[in-house]
């Protein structure tokens, strides 16, 4: 079984590679620049999910996903590294308690962390890993079922995560030691069983992967997407008190922001989603005081994106213009990418893969101001396996012009 799915993934990855360039320029291509790659597992019933992906050292790739344990009820933590054409290189199944790795990929002191967890004491972990996909280092963090963490400057991290014991949403500001800085702030989610569930749910995956996600505005405001008085809400704080200074609701765990990209003052790039129905804007401006409802928020329906896709979101610079990525997956299973410009003008659309189903995980800009997207797919229908796309400036540039 293991050399038949094999030959499966060198034909599909040798026919996509041929039909992706042009042959009569093939001698002024760089195998860098451009590529779609699929790597394979040592175990054909590993179902591998994407998480997240940087850039190494020397402009290889980390790949950061998870797959399905049969002796925890967590999702396994799974890394691999490659080379800058996308060439693996070699990866780890870590086995022991470490479960559930979340993003984002951290830089820390120049080095490469994740977050993950215990899956007995539910404790959240930072995991130093290196450019060969081998983790140097786990330390214990003062939380518990971490959610999402992001750099906040060069030697520090924010991390969301939940609190089961006084069941709340917390915010926590960490150090390259794992040591909190500051006081974590938390906010409530409400009272009763069902509240908690679809958190738990998210956990273990017996239930919908929800958008859970925070990081800090240009202008030093915090933000978390998480659950506060029985909805899953978008909070702005000053992280001065466990009361938000603004929030905007959603519909328990049926809508909310999806996905969220600070921009400039309080304008912003954004998803969201009520009971199905997908929404998106390049640019709005959104109150981070008061309360408000995402329902309201003035974005188009989506109407080709499937029903609780990952959506990501990147800025990059071409030709001198800035440029707003929206990346997620299709109904009809491709990975799509929506192009808009600074004033949050619709100005182009790219779908990558075919033939095979394809979900999103994960978009990067690159050193060379090309764009790398970690994805999935499922191989033959059945075997699902994580993917590398490379998109070069090139290409890029010529999406939007």
């Amino acid at each position: 079984m293991k050399i038949q799915l094999t030959n499966i993934l060198f034909g599909m990855a040798a026919l996509l590679a041929v039909s992706a360039c042009d042959i009569g320029d093939n001698k002024d291509v760089n195998p860098a620049d451009s590529f779609l790659r699929i790597y394979d597992s040592h175990q054909f019933d590993h179902a591998i999910s994407p998480v997240d992906v940087t850039e190494t050292s020397e402009n290889g790739y980390l790949l950061l996903g998870n797959y399905r344990r049969d002796d925890t009820d967590f999702l396994g933590t799974y890394i691999a590294s490659t080379d800058e054409e996308g060439q693996f290189i070699r990866n780890t199944y870590m086995r022991d308690n470490n479960v559930h790795p979340v993003g984002e990929f951290l830089v820390l002191g120049g080095q490469h962390y994740f977050v993950s967890m215990d899956a007995v004491s539910l404790q959240a972990y930072l995991n130093q890993v290196d450019d060969s996909a081998r983790v140097v280092s786990t330390i214990g963090i003062g939380a518990t079922y971490p959610m999402f963490a992001q750099n906040d400057g060069a030697d520090q991290f924010v991390l969301l995560s939940y609190n089961p014991v006084n069941r709340t949403t917390v915010l926590s500001i960490h150090g390259l030691d794992g040591a909190t800085i500051g006081t974590p702030r938390e906010f409530g989610i409400g009272a009763g069983q069902d509240v908690e569930e679809p958190i738990i749910d998210h956990f273990t995956r017996t239930g919908r992967e929800l958008p859970f996600f925070a990081g800090k505005t240009a202008g030093g405001t915090y933000y978390a997407n998480g659950f506060y008085n029985y909805t899953l809400s978008l909070l702005f704080t000053d992280l001065s008190s466990d009361s938000p200074s603004g929030v905007i609701q959603g519909q328990q765990d049926e809508g909310g922001i999806s996905g969220l990209l600070p921009l400039n003052g309080d304008n912003f790039a954004l998803s969201r989603f009520n009971y199905g129905d997908q929404y998106a804007s390049g640019l709005t401006t959104l109150s981070t005081t008061g309360t408000t409802s995402a329902s309201d928020i003035d974005s188009h329906a989506m109407l080709e994106w499937e029903t609780d896709g990952k959506v990501k979101m990147t800025t990059i610079t071409l030709n001198e213009s800035d440029y707003i990525i929206i990346a997620t997956t299709t109904k009809n299973q491709q990975i799509v990418l929506h192009f808009y410009d600074n004033t949050g003008a619709y100005v182009g659309v790219d779908y990558l893969g075919f033939s095979s189903p394809y979900q999103l995980g994960a978009i990067q800009v690159t050193s060379d101001n090309g764009l790398a997207i970690l994805g999935s797919i499922q191989v033959a229908g059945k075997f699902q396996r994580i993917c590398l796309f490379k998109k070069s400036e090139k290409q890029l540039l010529e999406l939007v012009e």
